[in-house]
């Protein structure tokens, strides 16, 4: 079907909604969490605690001190990740407690 000037997509129109009631940031949060055990595999998601986005900053609460060892060294990657998985630059920094 063949879209006339008037019409819209639905993804432009919720996106539009969310600015304007300014929700955004609630709903990429939400959708990071979503995406979370898809991105970074079964092992890592029973580790994780709490998945936060907030301005930009992902922080990530692990259960094992090892494990956040070893992520701190992939920073940059789960960045990339998420905003590749997104389509959209949400994150520009991740933090593990």
């Amino acid at each position: 079907m063949k879209r006339t000037e008037n019409e819209e997509t639905f993804g432009g129109v919720l996106n539009r909604l969310l600015k304007t009631y300014g929700l955004e940031d609630g709903y990429h949060a939400a959708a990071v969490i979503t995406h979370w055990e898809k991105l970074m595999g079964t092992a890592v998601a029973k580790r994780t605690k709490e998945v936060k986005l907030n301005k930009g900053t992902l922080t990530i609460y692990l259960e094992s001190a090892s494990l956040r060892q070893e992520l701190s060294f992939s920073k940059e990657k789960i960045a990339e990740k998420i905003n590749a998985e997104m389509d959209m630059n949400l994150v520009q920094r991740v933090e593990f407690r």
